[in-house]
């Protein structure tokens, strides 16, 4: 580098396929090639001699900051630029010989960041789909039992008060709900997803609400014992009998956890009074 000029060191630099910024000691922005001014939108001459501080955009306090990833953006679109290499010179090149220089050098990997953004959005549709019914957006019989696992847990560890309902809507005739015309199923999932957002409606924020299959769904209830888990059936089932007129019976089974129970004990009892009783 001892034998390079000025003059051709910058037109090495000007041309190269990276993004490109000097900064000297008191790092303030000494020189950056064109390819990066194109990138940010800006221009050079604005550029020169400032300093992190004076600048107003973020990502520019970042890069002069030698941030690895640093998120650019322009319009509504975001763009990405990673710092490859950063190298120290002594500035003798560039007719600075009293200054160490540091040269960073940036790629631009919009296109590798807006990538990754589509996978995580896919693995979360994915997950999604594989935890949640696809009718009433509920948590499904895998995940609901995965829940009701940490919960119970959460109860053994901390003694902390737990009840689970089980609610079994019959809903037309087993006769009607094996036919499968669209006029049928549609009214199915209509009744399905009205049953569903009511029980959400009615649910605090705390409460876990999974549907099992068909008309079964599962309500499992944190911090709460079971007298005020009847108290939330009494009016779970006045509102359901009130909108929902073509519901011909519904049936709970309650359950609270109690010390000793493993999931097995917590959820038979439930079953139990599911099978026994009805409201």
């Amino acid at each position: 580098m001892s034998n390079i000029n000025s003059p051709f060191c910058f037109y090495l630099l000007e041309n190269s396929p990276s993004f490109i910024i000097i900064i000297d000691e008191n790092q303030r922005i000494y020189w950056l090639n064109q390819a990066f001014c194109d990138f940010l939108g800006l221009e050079r001459e604005n550029l020169i001699g400032l300093s992190a501080g004076d600048m107003k955009e973020p990502c520019l306090k970042q890069v002069l900051n030698a941030a690895a990833r640093v998120e650019v953006f322009a319009g509504i679109l975001d763009k990405w630029i990673a710092l490859q290499d950063v190298m120290l010179l002594n500035g003798e090149q560039f007719e600075q010989k009293k200054q160490q220089l540091t040269v960073c050098y940036y790629a631009d990997i919009s296109e590798k960041v807006h990538a990754e953004k589509q996978l995580l959005q896919l693995e979360s549709t994915l997950t999604h789909k594989m935890s949640h019914d696809a009718v009433t957006g509920m948590l499904n019989h895998y995940s609901m039992f995965q829940t009701l696992n940490l919960e119970v847990s959460r109860s053994r560890r901390y003694n902390n008060p737990l009840s689970v309902v089980l609610m079994n809507v019959e809903y037309l005739s087993e006769s009607d709900l094996t036919v499968q015309d669209d006029a049928t199923q549609e009214k199915v999932e209509q009744m399905r997803l009205m049953i569903s957002q009511l029980l959400k409606d009615q649910m605090r924020w705390a409460d876990i609400v999974g549907h099992l299959k068909d008309f079964d769904f599962v309500l499992l209830l944190p911090e709460t014992v079971y007298e005020s888990a009847e108290i939330l059936i009494k009016k779970l089932n006045s509102s359901l009998q009130n909108i929902a007129r073509d519901v011909k019976h519904i049936s709970y089974g309650l359950s609270e956890w109690q010390k000793g129970d493993d999931v097995e004990m917590f959820l038979q009892r439930a079953v139990a009074e599911l099978n026994s009783e009805s409201v």
